[in-house]
């Protein structure tokens, strides 16, 4: 493990020879400053697209000689083309093509190269940057969509009720939410034979089927409920079926701030219900706070990936047999999240188990 601690003047000259020097120089110049961050030399290989073998001899070399021992020996031969190349790829591609004036939102190979050519003369073939972007960390994958992240004003005051209502030993805590399945197919990546691609037969026409879901965070006793419809109708025949499921204790349910959670009718019926208390998430956190998500997320791998349903007599069937065999094990191993890790420290076991159809 290498600690390195670097004074001022020390992190300036660094700082000074990273941008300046040339090559592999200024590269192991980032070694050294990454280093007294605190970053391991595993780490700093895979940032920088060196084994953890060569991180370790120069930052040793730094230890004993400071900024002098980062410089190449003399050597005969013939200098290896381009250097630098891997880090001036590495800096450019850190950085969207906007900020260099460019109307493409992603870097390509072909844009690179022209890139190089045009601001820093540097004349590189395609199957050069395309190693030098291998070698400095980067790969050619697909990115993924990311929820706007905004601020509930309420979130302080949601997350104290849960911490409340998870502090009460005698409370019966469960999660609740619903989700929408359909008869077509959920596209996902698969085994196939190359030059051949699978074709999943579609529906004449596409149908989808809703389901109410709610996990004792405590148990791991899962109910689950089918419904044609997701109304304000539907969830408190749902919650009427909770109630029936605890005959007595004080019921917490984590909801999300969905309408059909918040609806006029909804609050009316909970006045009449006294004994079951909804506790809301806070706003825009449900996917990564709610554990019932994972569980759709295991149903639809299992049963809809890549598989079509004719009918939805034939959905409801597969939604039937993966409940069958769903434990509370392994609900409560897909389950773990931050809202109720603290509740899952201690957990009975117990087998109460429903399902109804509307």
């Amino acid at each position: 493990m290498f600690r390195i601690t670097l004074n001022d003047t020390q992190k300036t000259e660094l700082e000074q020879i990273s941008r300046q020097a040339v090559g592999r120089v200024s590269e192991r110049a980032h070694f050294v400053l990454l280093a007294a961050q605190g970053y391991s030399p595993r780490v700093i290989g895979r940032l920088m697209g060196y084994d953890v073998q060569t991180i370790r001899f120069w930052l040793t070399a730094y230890q004993k000689n400071q900024a002098t021992g980062l410089g190449d020996a003399p050597r005969m031969g013939r200098p290896r083309k381009n250097p630098y190349l891997t880090a001036v790829v590495q800096a450019q591609a850190s950085q969207p093509p906007p900020n260099s004036g460019y109307v493409q939102a992603c870097w390509t190979v072909a844009l690179l190269v022209l890139h190089l050519a045009q601001r820093f003369r540097v004349m590189a073939s395609p199957a050069s940057v395309r190693r030098a972007l291998h070698r400095a960390g980067f790969s050619w994958k697909r990115p993924r969509l990311a929820p706007a992240r905004r601020k509930d004003p309420q979130a302080d005051v949601k997350r104290e009720r849960i911490a409340l209502a998870l502090a009460d030993p005698q409370a019966i805590i469960l999660a609740e939410d619903e989700c929408d399945l359909h008869l077509m197919a959920v596209l996902r990546a698969m085994w196939q034979r190359r030059n051949q691609q699978v074709r999943i037969p579609t529906p004449g026409q596409n149908a989808k089927q809703g389901l109410f879901g709610a996990l004792n965070v405590r148990s791991g006793e899962w109910f689950y409920q089918i419904s044609r419809h997701k109304r304000s109708v539907d969830f408190m025949a749902f919650l009427t079926q909770i109630l029936i499921a605890y005959p007595s204790g004080q019921i917490y349910l984590l909801v999300d701030n969905a309408t059909i959670h918040t609806s006029k009718i909804v609050r009316a019926w909970l006045a009449q219900h006294p004994r079951l208390n909804l506790l809301y998430l806070p706003t825009y956190s449900g996917h990564q706070l709610n554990p019932v998500e994972k569980v759709w997320w295991a149903l639809k791998a299992e049963i809809s990936a890549n598989r079509c349903f004719k009918t939805l007599q034939d959905l409801e069937e597969a939604i039937q047999r993966f409940f069958s065999n769903f434990s509370t094990a392994r609900a409560l191993a897909l389950t773990n999240s931050e809202v109720v890790r603290e509740a899952l420290k201690t957990l009975p076991k117990s087998g109460n188990f429903f399902c109804s159809t509307t």
